[in-house]
Formats: structure tokens, sequence, C-alpha cells
């Protein structure tokens, strides 16, 4: 599956601001120009946010940002999103692993950690498949998982 990144540019943004979760999953994840202000409020902790795009396609997007915790940099995956339209055919976890191994290619990271809403059991089943691991890091109703970088 060919899956690549983009950066959200003045050309792409409406696009990528159009496409949204299921009405159903709309409380796991911030509306998608919010995740965009997200990454501009959080710039001083080289926050990126990436279109994803199947072929030309575009599907989804994501946002990462640094966090640095006694001396070692991690990776977070602030915000994930495939388009309702594009759910269920294999973009989300292409796009996790293609992602995944873009950051472990920067060799500057720990790990990649993130977040998920405990009733998203979608989200769950999608990290857990990809080899995120449960910390015992619970935050009001957001669950803790790490992926160690020395896995990839």
């Amino acid at each position: 599956m060919t899956i690549h990144f983009r950066e959200i540019t003045p050309d792409n943004w409406r696009i990528f601001n159009s496409l949204k979760v299921r009405q159903e999953q709309s409380k796991f994840v911030a509306p998608n120009v919010t995740i965009m202000a997200r990454a501009y409020a959080f710039r001083n902790q080289n926050s990126h946010v990436y279109a994803i795009y199947y072929a030309e396609l575009p599907v989804g997007l994501l946002m990462q940002r640094d966090y640095e915790e006694n001396g070692k940099i991690y990776c977070v995956l602030d915000q994930f999103m495939i388009g309702e339209q594009y759910q269920g055919r294999g973009y989300g976890k292409a796009a996790l692993q293609e992602w995944m191994s873009f950051v472990g290619k920067k060799e500057r990271y720990e790990a990649i950690t993130l977040c998920y809403h405990e009733e998203d059991e979608v989200a769950c089943k999608l990290y857990e498949s990809a080899g995120f691991q449960h910390t015992s890091e619970v935050d009001e109703e957001e669950i803790s998982m790490v992926y160690p970088l020395d896995l990839l």
C-alpha cells in the first residue's frame, strides 16, 4: 500500500480540514482544524501535522511532537485520524507503520508514546497490533502506551 506524508500547507489544509471521523468517534479525536492549531501552539516542542495520502488521495492526518523527560526525548503521537469514508481499508494501519518507521529512522527518540480514550477499542487494537505496550499511566479517560524504538 502506497502511503506517504506531506506537510499541511496553505494549498491543502482545507482538504484535510474537511475530513471527518465517524460521529461516534468524534469524542476520541479533536477536529482537524483544532489539531492544526494545536501543532502551532506546541511549535516549541517540534510539533508537526502530516497529511496522510494513499497515492494522491488525501485520507487522514496525524500530529506529532517531542516530549523530553530525564534527558531523553520521546516522540508523542498526539493525534491520528483517518477520514470516515476511508476507514476499514487498511489505510490507518499502513499509515501508522509508515510513520513509526519514519520516526525510528531519525534516531533521535527513545520511544514513541501515545494516549487513547479508554472507550476507543478500535484505536486500542490498532496500536496493540503495531506493537505498542500499555504503561501503568492513566490520565482521566486516557490510557498511555509506549513503543520502544529499539524494537524497530
